[in-house]
């Protein structure tokens, strides 16, 4: 499954990363290896800086699917949590 994360904040404030996008066949131990700061460079930096994230979106697929999330460069359009419509 493919599944994308949002961090609270930005990784680094002079540019826009504030998610990950990744493919897994086990998403809990998945996101467990996320939040202990294995797994990903980006979640790694993350838990080093006091940054943390919350799941935003799974979707089922495979890495073709990650692939084509990835190529189109703009994980914040798939976002839920940053796409919410006012109340």
């Amino acid at each position: 499954m493919v599944y994308l994360l949002h961090f609270n904040k930005r990784i680094n404030p002079e540019r826009p990363t504030q998610h990950y996008l990744g493919y897994t066949k086990d998403l809990d131990e998945r996101i467990r290896d996320h939040r202990l700061g294995r797994g990903a460079r980006l979640c790694q930096v993350a838990k080093e800086r006091g940054i943390t994230f919350r799941l935003a979106e799974v979707w089922i697929g495979d890495r073709s699917l990650e692939r084509q999330l990835k190529r189109q460069k703009n994980s914040r359009r798939f976002c839920p949590i940053c796409n919410r419509l006012p109340i």
